[in-house]
Formats: C-alpha cells, structure tokens, sequence
C-alpha cells in the first residue's frame, strides 16, 4: 500500500465516536510485575500522563481430540490517559492499543502510537508482532424531529433492509457484517441501527459505520509505519464511498 495521507478529507464537523490502533505480539513480552521499563514510561508520560493498573480476569478452553478443559487467565494491563481522558494508551504483555474518544487528526493518532510502540521494541528487543488494526466507529445521531431516511444520507443499499419489514416501526435492530478479503489485508464493515434499547422497538434516531482494518501475519517493525497509512487511506475511502453529498454538506468539508 502507497501512503497518501496529505489527501485524505477532511471534516469541519463528523461523527466518529471511537478510533483504535492496536497490535497483538507474537509471544508475551517479559515486562515485569511493577509494569513496563522506565524507558517506556518517560516516553508514554509526554502523551499520557494519567496511569493505571488493572487485571483482566477469565477463563480460557482447551480443546483436545478426547478432552475439553479450562483455565483461568489474568492479564496485567497498564493503562495510560490524557489530561482530559479523551485519549487512552493500554500495554499489556499480549498487545498495545491507542484509544481516542476525541478525534482530530491521523497524525495525533500515528504519532503517538509509533513513539510508544518504538520505545517498546528497543525495551524489549525480542518482540514480534502478529496482528496489526486500525478501527474507525462512526455513530450518525440526530435528534429531535430530523429524518430517519438514511437513503438521503447514506447509500440506499445500507439501509434496503428495512424494506422487508411489514412495518418499519416493529423493527428492534438491523445491524450487519460485511468482511472484504484482500489476501494480506481484511476489513470488517458493519453498519446499521444497533438499537442499544433492544429488543424494545428503535426509537433512538442513530446509524453506526464501523470499519475495521486489520492484518494477521508476522510484521516486522520498519513494516508497520506503512501499513498503518494504508490501513487510514483505506478506511478512508471506505468511508467516502458509502455516505452522500447531503451527509457531506452537514460534515461541511474542508479544504487541505
């Protein structure tokens, strides 16, 4: 994939809700009970200086040919914030994720990912990565009296499956998965009325447009800057292709 982030568009208003970059190693990384190295935490500090801990209790199932058994799991996270706690870093043995709940620029979100994910290849000089994603969850809300015609909004092919409802006001959720296979590359798409009221009837006026753009296989570090940009222009596009110019002249774009 060839960057090209200075082309992406951009919004003077949007409706993301969620962005995550995440990555899985291959093999736990040896960080100590007191939490990551020093090294790592004057970096993480810079961009996130509110830290937690946490353990993450479950249980995981062992299947075998002739038995079926169980075992518990705890996973140490060290969670990190932003001032405002819009932003959130999580490192964990097993992955690293960056969650921002305000969004503004790619960049923020490239810049603050690859600093922390840098330090932690030169703390930990053995690590592998094996999944690398990228996540953009967009939640269109209007209230009041406004539409629900989503075909004005969005393409007529998001919403057809109203069409099928006798009455539309019965409908408790119309959510739906889509999954592209782009032989190194994956995306997930779903979209629709998730209904958080369910199974009560929809009343809330909101449509989700989750894009999820990831790659499982061994990555290596010089890799990931790359990958990541294509994943955005991707997404990007993805997005592009599926809202109407009505739906653009309410974001009010912006020229670079």
């Amino acid at each position: 994939m060839i960057s090209s982030v200075k082309n992406r568009k951009k919004y003077k208003n949007d409706y993301l809700k969620q962005v995550f970059v995440r990555v899985d190693f291959d093999s736990e990384l040896p960080i100590l009970s007191e939490g990551p190295s020093s090294a790592v935490y004057d970096c993480v500090r810079k961009r996130f200086p509110l830290k937690e801990e946490k353990t993450i209790v479950g249980r995981e199932l062992l299947i075998s040919p002739d038995t079926t058994t169980s075992r518990n799991l705890e996973i140490k996270e060290w969670r990190y914030y932003g001032n405002d706690r819009l932003k959130n870093l999580v490192i964990s043995p097993n992955y690293l994720i960056v969650e921002f709940n305000k969004y503004e620029h790619y960049e923020v979100l490239r810049e603050d990912f690859l600093s922390v994910l840098d330090v932690l290849y030169k703390s930990y000089p053995t690590i592998m990565l094996k999944r690398l994603g990228l996540r953009y969850i967009d939640v269109i809300t209007w209230n009041g009296a406004q539409s629900k015609n989503w075909k004005k909004y969005l393409r007529p092919e998001l919403s057809s499956i109203f069409s099928i409802a006798t009455n539309e006001k019965d409908v408790s959720r119309a959510f739906h998965v889509l999954e592209f296979n782009y032989g190194k590359d994956f995306l997930r798409f779903q979209f629709g009325v998730f209904n958080p009221d369910y199974p009560a009837a929809i009343k809330n006026n909101e449509y989700t447009l989750d894009f999820d753009m990831y790659t499982n296989r061994l990555i290596e570090q010089s890799e990931v800057p790359g990958i990541l940009d294509g994943f955005h222009d991707k997404l990007n596009q993805s997005f592009e292709e599926v809202i109407t110019e009505e739906l653009r002249k309410i974001m009010k774009p912006l020229e670079d």
